[in-house]
């Protein structure tokens, strides 16, 4: 007489489908706090504005920088001295003509990198 085997396949696949129902039920359901009364804050200090910088393109090649009229040609020398010993942590938002010329563009950026300026921003429509 044959002894009996045990074939434990589906049982393995049928555990299988039903972890990956409960992996899935339990992603997508989301614990609700009961509403929670905070602390009052401090009034006394309201968060620091970060200094900017605006600088802006236009499609006749002139450079404004905070209104303040620049050529495109010497830039680099001018920006320099006069935002040299400027914060450097400032914000600078440059706001680009799209018909100007790349290289107008990436020297004006490359200028603003080298004197020291990091976080720096690209406008667009």
């Amino acid at each position: 007489m044959k002894k009996p085997e045990l074939n434990i396949t589906p049982f393995v696949d049928i555990m299988l489908v039903l972890l990956a129902i409960l992996m899935v039920s339990v992603t997508v359901s989301t614990y609700q706090e009961k509403t929670v009364n905070l602390p009052q804050g401090s009034k006394t200090t309201p968060a620091e504005k970060k200094a900017t910088i605006n600088i802006v393109i236009k499609k006749d090649g002139s450079v404004l920088v905070n209104k303040e009229k620049f050529s495109g040609n010497d830039f680099l020398e001018n920006f320099n001295l006069k935002y040299g010993n400027f914060n450097k942590n400032a914000l600078v938002y440059i706001a680009a003509d799209k018909d100007i010329k790349y290289g107008l563009f990436m020297k004006i950026y490359a200028a603003v990198v080298k004197t020291g300026f990091t976080q720096i921003g690209l406008l667009t429509k």
